[in-house]
C-alpha cells in the first residue's frame, strides 16, 4: 500500500513552525507496517494545493493531509480538494450544527467564519473531531482514497488514532509490506558500521538505515515484502557482525531494557564527570538511589566502593580520563576512559552510558569491561 503524506501551511514552508506531524504520522506507520513512500510540503496557495493533490492521488492508494481546515482566507485545503477532483463544495448541515452546539455549550456564540469549516467538497465522508471545530474528510479519485486532517497537533493525532487508523487497517486487511526491526549499538562509529555491513548488498526488498542517537547507533533492518526466511538471514548477518556493540534490540528504549535485567534490585549511583547523565538514564527506575559529587577522585583504584548492593560510579576528569567503577556484592571492576568527543553534552551522556554498560555486562554474564571503537581505555580494575 503506497502511502504519501501532504503537510500544508505558509508557517511549515517557511520553516516558523515545525512540521512535527508529519515526523510522528510517519513513524507511527512504519510501527505498523507501512513505510510513507513520499512527504511533501506546500504553501497556502491553490494552485499549488491543487497540483499536488492530484499528483499525489495518481501515485498513491493513500494520501495523508494535513493542515488548512480552518475558518479563516488562508485555510485553502478543503476548496483546493473540491476544485482538484471535481466535487464542489456542498454544505454538510450536520457538521454546522455540531459546530453551533460546540460554541454554546460554552456559552459563545459561534462566528460566522466558522462556517466555513462545514462546506466539504461534494461526496465525502466526515470525520469526526471531538476536540475542534475543524472535522476531517475523505475523498476518493480513482484508486486513491485521501484523508484530509486539521493540522493542530492534538487534534491530528486523536484523529489518526481514532478516525484513519481503523479506516487504513480496514483497507490494508493482512497486507502488512513493511517490516521493521531495531537494534542498538554502542562503543562504534557509524562510519565504522557501514564499512562492516554495507560492503555487500542486502537480500531483494532488505535494507538497512541507520540513525545516530548520542551516545548510541540505531539500526533499522526494513524489509519491504520480504519473506520471514531472508528477513530471518538479514538479521542474523547483521547480528554476526555488531554483536560485540550491541546494547538492546527491539522498540523499547536500551537503558529501560538494562534496567529491566536487574529484575527489581536496588541500583545506587555516584556521579562526578557525568553530572547526572547517568541519572537521567535511570530516571524512573523504582529502587533508584542517586549522588552527585564534584569530589570524587581521577584515579580509578581511589573511588569508592560498597560491599553489598550495587553501585555504578563516574568519577572525576583526570589526565588519564574518567574512571567508571562498577560495585556488585563486593566486586569491584572498573575503568579509566577517554572520550574525544568535543560537545561537553555528549560526553556525558557517552560517559554514563559506558558505565551503565558496565551493568548491562555484569547482569547478563558477559566480560563487564567492553572492547569499544570510540572509546580509549588507559586502565582498568578487575
Amino acid at each position: 500500500m503506497r502511502i504519501e503524506i501532504i503537510s500544508t501551511g505558509d508557517e511549515i514552508v517557511t520553516g516558523l513552525v515545525v512540521d512535527t506531524n508529519a515526523a510522528w504520522l510517519s513513524a507511527l506507520l512504519l510501527e505498523l507496517g507501512w513505510q510513507v513512500r513520499r512527504r511533501l510540503t506546500v504553501g497556502d496557495n491553490l494552485a499549488d494545493l491543487k497540483t499536488v493533490l492530484q499528483e499525489s492521488a495518481n501515485r498513491a492508494e493513500v494520501v495523508l493531509v494535513c493542515g488548512g481546515l480552518g475558518p479563516t482566507a488562508d485555510d485553502l485545503t478543503a476548496q483546493a480538494a473540491a476544485e482538484a477532483f471535481e466535487q464542489p463544495l456542498t454544505l454538510f448541515p450536520d457538521w454546522l450544527a455540531t459546530i453551533t452546539a460546540r460554541y454554546a455549550s460554552r456559552g459563545r456564540p459561534m462566528a460566522q467564519s466558522n462556517a466555513k469549516q462545514a462546506w466539504l467538497p461534494q461526496g465525502s465522508e466526515i470525520l469526526d473531531n471531538p476536540v475542534g471545530t475543524a472535522c476531517g474528510f475523505v475523498v476518493r479519485s480513482g484508486q486513491s482514497q485521501l484523508f484530509f486532517t486539521p493540522g493542530v497537533p492534538f487534534e491530528f493525532k486523536q484523529m489518526v488514532r481514532e478516525q484513519i487508523l481503523p479506516r487504513l487497517k480496514q483497507l490494508a486487511g493482512a497486507q502488512i509490506d513493511t517490516e521493521l526491526r531495531r537494534f542498538y549499538t554502542f562503543g562504534v562509529s557509524e562510519s565504522a558500521l557501514s564499512d562492516m555491513l554495507d560492503a555487500e548488498p542486502w537480500p531483494a526488498g532488505i535494507e538497512l538505515g541507520y540513525r545516530s542517537s548520542m551516545p548510541l547507533i540505531e539500526l533499522k533492518l526494513i524489509g519491504h515484502s520480504a519473506s520471514a526466511a531472508d528477513m530471518e538471514s538479514a538479521e542474523h548477518r547483521l547480528l554476526d557482525t555488531i554483536r560485540p556493540w550491541l546494547v538492546g534490540s527491539g522498540d523499547t528504549e536500551p537503558a529501560q531494557q538494562i534496567l529491566a535485567l536487574l529484575q527489581g534490585k536496588p541500583l545506587a549511583l555516584l556521579e562526578g564527570e557525568s553530572g547526572g547523565a547517568l541519572l537521567a538514564l535511570c530516571h524512573g527506575y523504582p529502587r533508584l538511589e542517586a549522588n552527585f559529587s564534584t569530589l570524587l577522585a581521577d584515579e580509578l583504584a581511589q573511588l569508592p566502593t560498597v560491599d553489598a548492593g550495587l553501585q555504578l560510579t563516574i568519577g572525576r576528569k583526570g589526565p588519564e580520563g574518567v574512571p567508571l567503577l562498577l560495585s556488585a556484592d563486593g566486586m569491584h571492576i572498573g575503568q579509566t576512559v577517554k572520550v574525544s568527543h568535543p560537545d561537553p553534552e555528549s560526553r556525558r551522556k557517552i560517559l554514563a552510558f559506558a558505565a551503565l554498560d558496565m551493568l548491562r555486562r555484569h547482569m547478563l554474564g558477559e566480560p563487564v569491561l567492553g572492547d569499544y571503537l570510540t572509546l580509549t581505555r588507559t586502565a582498568q580494575r578487575s
